[in-house]
């Protein structure tokens, strides 16, 4: 029994290896801020390995200076963190650093003997084309982009410069967190600068529509979906309120800056003019057929709160919004069992597996198998990177592959699947459904795809 199963999952692996993989989500920087920007080991711990050292109990003041600090030498950097590495390194962060380093420089994951030459080869590394290199080693003809543009001093919706052989944009919404400081004229930019970031003065509640209104009539088409992030910062419970109900505080925010004796609206406020934004774009994606990305469960960083995230808060907009297409990001764990039978209930429900295989690779395997058993098989999104740093997204495709791999050889092996049906849903779930649920067939090159 343990021969063919670990016959069956080479098989299935190397079946897998020959997919062209859609990534339904990366934050890379383009092309053009990778070459121009430079790079340590330290680049590694942008995220997620950090908040692991931080849990192991290193402090987060070291864990900035290995990221940024560019007056620490490698070395200097690799002591801040050694005594916590040890700890971290069997985590899915750590292991997916591990893999990437071994695989894309060719050395035996971090260690003092090895920081400085994976700082000189990551170096060597930020040329041109080194992200299609990076991607078709790993196996992936297009990554979905929700760019992280850190230095835009303007509410971006859509960044129109980006290379379509490499990505696939998402449509954000930064309008949907009501920046009081911006909003108010309360910024270090000058106020002309904001207006002219909307295209227009921001005067009242119809200007702000308006202007979000441009942006999906201008960028919907060519966007792959709808990002909204909003459970790092409130619960996903958005309640359908009335224009007349939230047009008063609107008006009390966006005046509080300028006028004297106006008070800032309250938290419950707020969350009712974002719960109407809410509202307001999935119906702008209902209009264009654009389908709408939740970012769910567990939240990058440490000290978080996870209730905010749990997929199940949003059933009231699966309901309203039966003919919009909703993609769960990262199953919702740790409360995936709950959207198993979110999208088992729901039509326009997708589970999105961005991130999973290394949050947490055991239950991404288990959860896997619960959902290739309860819900129709075109409605599993497998991989998605989800870094800023592309030795990441090399990595956990690697990862992403080997536990997919293993899960349906098993199936396989206890005979739920023949491993022609293995293969197949490997096809959907890699490549074929994320295809078909954002509408890729028309936004991305033929030739890309494959």
């Amino acid at each position: 029994m343990m021969n063919r199963l670990a016959d069956t999952t080479r098989d299935l692996r190397g079946y897998i290896d020959g997919i062209r993989m859609v990534d339904t989500h990366e934050h890379l920087d383009t092309e053009e801020q990778f070459i121009g920007e430079p790079a340590d080991f330290g680049r590694l711990f942008l995220h997620y390995a950090s908040c692991d050292l931080i849990s192991a109990g290193c402090p987060p003041q070291d864990v900035l200076r290995v990221q940024a600090d560019g007056d620490l030498s490698p070395l200097e950097k690799w002591k801040l963190i050694e005594p916590y590495w040890e700890y971290v390194k069997g985590t899915g962060y750590g292991r997916c650093l591990e893999t990437a380093i071994r695989d894309l420089y060719g050395l035996e994951g971090l260690s003092a003997g090895t920081v400085v030459a994976l700082s000189e080869k990551m170096s060597r590394a930020r040329r041109g084309l080194y992200y299609r290199e990076v991607f078709d080693r790993a196996g992936i003809a297009v990554a979905l982009w929700n760019r992280l543009d850190r230095l835009a001093p303007i509410p971006r919706m859509w960044s129109p410069d980006y290379d379509r052989s490499l990505f696939i944009q998402d449509l954000l919404a930064p309008f949907l967190r009501l920046d009081l400081q911006k909003l108010s004229g309360e910024h270090d930019y000058e106020l002309e600068e904001w207006h002219q970031g909307w295209g227009r003065e921001i005067l009242c509640l119809d200007d702000y529509l308006g202007a979000v209104e441009e942006r999906f009539c201008a960028y919907a088409s060519q966007a792959s979906a709808l990002k909204i992030e909003l459970a790092y910062t409130r619960p996903l419970a958005f309640v359908d309120r009335s224009r007349g109900e939230i047009e008063p505080v609107f008006n009390q925010l966006l005046n509080c800056g300028w006028e004297r004796n106006v008070s800032l609206p309250s938290l419950e406020q707020l969350r009712a003019v974002q719960d109407y934004l809410v509202h307001f774009s999935i119906r702008q994606c209902a209009k264009y057929d654009l389908t709408v990305k939740f970012h769910t469960g567990l939240q990058e960083g440490n000290a978080n709160t996870i209730g905010n995230a749990r997929a199940s808060l949003l059933s009231n907009l699966f309901f309203k919004y039966p003919k919009v297409r909703f993609d769960i990001y990262h199953i919702s764990y740790p409360y995936q069992e709950e959207l198993v039978t979110l999208v088992k209930n729901f039509a326009n429900v997708a589970v999105d597996f961005c991130w999973m295989w290394i949050v947490n690779p055991a239950a991404g395997r288990r959860a896997l198998g619960d959902f290739l058993d309860a819900v129709p098989a075109n409605k599993i999104h497998g991989f998605g990177g989800d870094f800023i740093f592309i030795e990441g997204s090399y990595g956990h495709a690697v990862m992403a592959k080997d536990n997919i791999a293993r899960v349906l050889a098993e199936k396989v092996v206890e005979g739920t699947f023949t491993e022609d049906r293995a293969r197949q849903l490997a096809r959907w779930i890699l490549r074929d459904n994320p295809i078909n649920w954002f509408g890729l067939t028309d936004k991305v090159p033929s030739e890309v795809l494959g």
